[in-house]
C-alpha cells in the first residue's frame, strides 16, 4: 500500500496509534479501516477495545482530551508499545494536542513513509508494505 497523500483524522485511534501504519490496516485482504471504521475487518481485541469504549462514554474522541490523561490503562499500553515497537502513545497524544491534529498526522506520514518506494512502514513490524524495506 502506498502512503496516503494525507492521513485523515479518522485514522488516528483514541489511544494515539496511527491506524494508517498499523499492520492490520496494511493487510492486502480485508484491510482494517481504523479504530473509527466498521468492526467487520478489525481483530477481536480492537472490536472490544476498552479505550474506545471509555472515550465514547466520556463524549470525547481522544484520550489526550481527557482530564485524567494519561490514565493507568494508557500508561500500560504505552509501556507495551514503547518496549515492543519503540512508539509512545502518550507522546503521540501530547504531540497531537500541542501542535494540532493536522500537523501531528503530517509528521506521522513523513515518519512512516518508505524513503525507497513511497510505501507505508508498519509500526508493528517496521517493514514497508510495498518493497519490504525495513526502518532502521
Amino acid at each position: 500500500m502506498k502512503m496516503l497523500a494525507k492521513i485523515q483524522v479518522d485514522m488516528l485511534a483514541p489511544c494515539g496509534i496511527t491506524c494508517a501504519v498499523c499492520y492490520v490496516h496494511l493487510k492486502e485482504k480485508k484491510p482494517c479501516l481504523g479504530c473509527r471504521g466498521q468492526d467487520a475487518s478489525k481483530p477481536e481485541h480492537c472490536r472490544k477495545c476498552q479505550i474506545k469504549d471509555c472515550v465514547t462514554s466520556q463524549g470525547i474522541d481522544f484520550c489526550f482530551e481527557c482530564p485524567t490523561f494519561p490514565c493507568a490503562t494508557i500508561k500500560r499500553l504505552d509501556k507495551s508499545y514503547r518496549q515492543r515497537y519503540q512508539v509512545s502513545l502518550i507522546e503521540n497524544g501530547v504531540r497531537a494536542k500541542t501542535v494540532g491534529m493536522e500537523q501531528h498526522l503530517l509528521e506521522e506520514k513523513e515518519k512512516w513513509a518508505c524513503a525507497q518506494c513511497g510505501g507505508v512502514i508498519s509500526l508493528h513490524d517496521r517493514a514497508c508494505s510495498e518493497c519490504g524495506s525495513c526502518l532502521a
